[in-house]
């Protein structure tokens, strides 16, 4: 994963479009966005095996860190399958003592906005990382907000059930190509 694919995407796709994204095609930046999303899970899934490989070597069991990501239908299902021990440390050491979803409904939204922006600045102290747990953290809301307005009409159906998750899954894929960048 790591030598293979991130490797070989890193150096034949992605750092040429993110290099000078002006002189490729829409097309071309789009896959470039795309190419660096197999990067960037090939990356760190592939170290993330590595770390998991030398410490049974050792003796020692690490708890699994990925579970097809990429296949999620909303953001919440994505961090539950993504970076899963950082997802985990992010709800016991922010959420929850920020309060979690116990004092209501603006108070859980504003909750999931902050403990996505800290995790955004936990990645690096840089206004990208601010904003990439800015679109997390809006996004989780967003969601939350969806999903109930949705749910008091859900006998007036405004898509077919049948394509709801592919429209899920690509809301949700793009949503996080959009943050990588």
């Amino acid at each position: 994963m790591k030598v293979v694919i991130a490797n070989y995407l890193a150096s034949n796709i992605v750092d040429e479009v993110f290099g000078a994204p002006n002189q490729h095609s829409s097309l071309e930046v789009l896959v470039g966005i795309y190419a660096y999303a197999v990067q960037i899970y090939a990356d760190f899934f592939g170290y993330t095996n590595i770390a998991i490989g030398v410490a049974l070597l050792l003796g020692f069991t690490f708890p699994q860190n990925f579970d097809a990501p990429y296949r999620a239908l909303s953001l919440q299902d994505f961090w539950r399958r993504w970076h899963m021990t950082l997802s985990r440390w992010l709800r016991d050491y922010l959420y929850i003592p920020l309060g979690g979803n116990r004092h209501g409904l603006h108070q859980t939204y504003r909750n999931l906005f902050l403990t996505m922006v800290i995790g955004g600045l936990w990645h690096g102290a840089a206004i990208t990382f601010l904003v990439w747990g800015a679109i997390h953290g809006g996004y989780l809301v967003a969601e939350r907000v969806v999903k109930a307005r949705w749910a008091v009409r859900a006998d007036r159906p405004a898509v077919p059930k049948e394509i709801v998750p592919a429209l899920q899954w690509l809301l949700t894929f793009n949503v996080v190509c959009l943050a990588w960048i």
